[in-house]
């Protein structure tokens, strides 16, 4: 009998061993006692303290580990998370960690994120997670509202509540309708918005602007105040000046109504003298300088109210003018200051241009009438070797005959042709030999 209880109270020691371990078992199973985790720290705020033990580590919603400890470091939390190592080698090392709850007032969790350009390489045991994205606790939004419903009075919110409710009444339509149009407006405005904000960053630099001139504002300012006060002072003489410039207006108007047709055909008509004086614009300076030097000189030459001229009669001169020639001002040449203000004297470089009469070659078309050598100014020819008397009659100076016959006893003189003497010559002597006997030799 005895042995028969021994045995019995041994298989009860035997059974209730074995669910004791049964439970063990299941429980460092459930706690995952047996599993090998590759761990990695966290650092978060203290919002990692409240997180339960064996917390879940998700990535994409999947479990991919637990939290294994956590310590307070300060003003955060050190958190140690395990990792399987068979997940371990598909999450990037560059992932973020958020504490987020499972419920608005649920479990929390350890969400791992992947950005949108993940590493290449894989997170590794001892790697230290730094970037961490807290959602707003619900505990803090609690705590700051707490303050908020203690201050304000049942009584008082109830009777706002109560009067809100009563403006509210019967308007749902219109209150919709505002609605539907505020949305509208925000619509159209929502496009406007990075136009909008530049702008505020320009008002920004406009506001500086303003700022750095203000003090010469203020002094405009100022300024303007005492121009005020002076015109105060001056207002009989302002009023008169401006009677009088209403008095000026008036003719003017009335100027301008009598005038303006003619006003306009003298601006028309000045059109191609304006152009002219516009090309030629470049050699005023240099003309009215060279007219400014030439004012004592002038002065020397009219010295005495009294015409000082030394003229001299140069060989080769041009024939005279004839009724073909019809002379015209054929300039085409760039604008040239001639040497001006300082022109070497005689001045050797004359501008080649056609006057209607030489073309363009300066003189070389104009040559003078031939004259009969030996001929008198009757036309009666002395014997050669003798000489050849004349007597110049009193009459009108610079006739053909007068001319041919006063050249040809100037030219030897000089030492020209008779067919280049110039019609000066005879302008000159005609009337100091008239009335003298000139004898040819």
């Amino acid at each position: 009998m005895s042995k028969f209880l021994m045995n019995h109270r041994f298989l009860g020691i035997v059974f209730i061993g074995s669910l004791v371990l049964a439970v063990w078992l299941v429980s460092a199973i459930f706690g995952q006692k047996f599993t090998d985790f590759d761990r990695v720290a966290l650092t978060t705020s203290n919002a990692g303290l409240n997180l339960p033990e064996k917390a879940d580590v998700k990535i994409r919603g999947v479990i991919v580990g637990q939290v294994m400890s956590a310590e307070s470091e300060g003003d955060g939390a050190e958190l140690e998370l395990g990792i399987k190592p068979d997940s371990i080698g598909q999450i990037p090392r560059n992932v973020s960690a958020a504490i987020l709850p499972k419920t608005l007032f649920g479990e929390k969790y350890v969400d791992l994120t992947v950005p949108d350009q993940p590493s290449s390489q894989p997170l590794q045991a001892g790697d230290a997670i730094k970037q961490t994205e807290l959602p707003v606790e619900v505990e803090k939004v609690l705590n700051d509202l707490y303050p908020l419903l203690r201050a304000v009075q049942p009584a008082e919110l109830n009777y706002t509540l109560n009067a809100l409710a009563e403006a509210l009444e019967g308007r749902g339509e219109k209150l919709g309708e505002g609605l539907v149009t505020l949305d509208g407006y925000l619509k159209r405005m929502n496009p406007e918005l990075p136009a909008l904000l530049d702008d505020l960053r320009l008002l920004a630099s406009v506001t500086d602007t303003y700022a750095d001139v203000f003090p010469q504002l203020a002094d405009t300012l100022r300024n303007t105040t005492k121009t005020g006060n002076t015109l105060v002072t001056k207002e009989e003489k302002l009023n008169a000046f401006l009677v009088d410039l209403t008095s000026f207006s008036d003719t003017t108007t009335g100027f301008l109504n009598d005038n303006g047709n003619n006003l306009i055909r003298l601006s028309q008509l000045s059109e191609p003298i304006v152009a002219l004086l516009a090309r030629y614009s470049s050699t005023f300076p240099c003309m009215l300088e060279g007219l400014v030097k030439q004012v004592p000189r002038l002065a020397s030459t009219f010295r005495g109210f009294i015409f000082h001229i030394d003229l001299k009669l140069l060989p080769k001169q041009p024939r005279g003018y004839t009724q073909g020639d019809t002379p015209v001002y054929g300039a085409s040449n760039a604008p040239n200051c001639a040497g001006l203000p300082n022109p070497p004297i005689p001045y050797p470089k004359f501008p080649n241009l056609d006057d209607g009469v030489n073309g363009i070659n300066k003189g070389g078309q104009r040559t003078t009438p031939g004259f009969a050598a030996g001929a008198d100014a009757s036309g009666a020819a002395g014997t050669i070797g003798q000489p050849a008397r004349s007597r110049m009659s009193v009459g009108p100076s610079g006739t053909p005959s007068q001319k041919a016959l006063v050249n040809s006893l100037l030219a030897p003189s000089l030492g020209v042709p008779v067919d280049e003497m110039s019609d000066v010559s005879t302008l000159l002597f005609a009337p100091a030999f008239s009335g003298t006997e000139v004898s040819v030799r």
